[in-house]
């Protein structure tokens, strides 16, 4: 069964639905507080951080669906920027941990009584941004080495 689809054709389109998902849960979530700049912020800064980010996944979806040129290059792109972000989250433990406390808020007796306490927690945030960074620079070195399904059309 010969196919003229380049190699990587199901993977991109798969990442795209995806990546177009995650653009509808960031508009869903707009008002959320995110953990930005040293502090947990709400209002205007979370929501434009929420829209920057839904923006970047509907762009990143269109471009890999399409399989246009800048859509290569917006997987560097967001890759980049998605490390930034989460690395400032990891060095500032201050707004990472404020961010923990107002999650937890109601339910510090529950979580202790199972021996979860706000160290546990932070660390499983800290690996889980570890491990999603290094998950997102795995799809950038796929896309580096699948490159040639990317048109110049575009």
């Amino acid at each position: 069964m010969a196919t003229d689809r380049k190699k990587g054709h199901f993977t991109f389109r798969t990442a795209a639905v995806l990546l177009m998902a995650s653009a509808a849960w960031e508009l869903l979530s707009i008002t959320s507080e995110v953990p930005l700049f040293g502090e947990v912020r709400g209002g205007i800064s979370a929501g434009i951080s929420h829209l920057v980010y839904a923006a970047l996944f509907l762009g990143l979806g269109i471009g890999l669906w399409s399989a246009r040129r800048w859509g290569y290059t917006l997987v560097f792109v967001t890759t980049a920027l998605y490390t930034l972000d989460k690395l400032q989250l990891i060095l500032d433990r201050m707004a990472l941990e404020t961010f923990i406390k107002a999650r937890m808020s109601g339910f510090e007796s529950q979580l202790q009584s199972q021996g979860i306490d706000e160290t546990l927690i932070t660390q499983a945030i800290v690996l889980m941004a570890v491990v999603v960074v290094l998950c997102w620079w795995g799809f950038a070195l796929y896309t580096w080495w699948r490159r040639d399904y990317f048109k110049d059309n575009g």
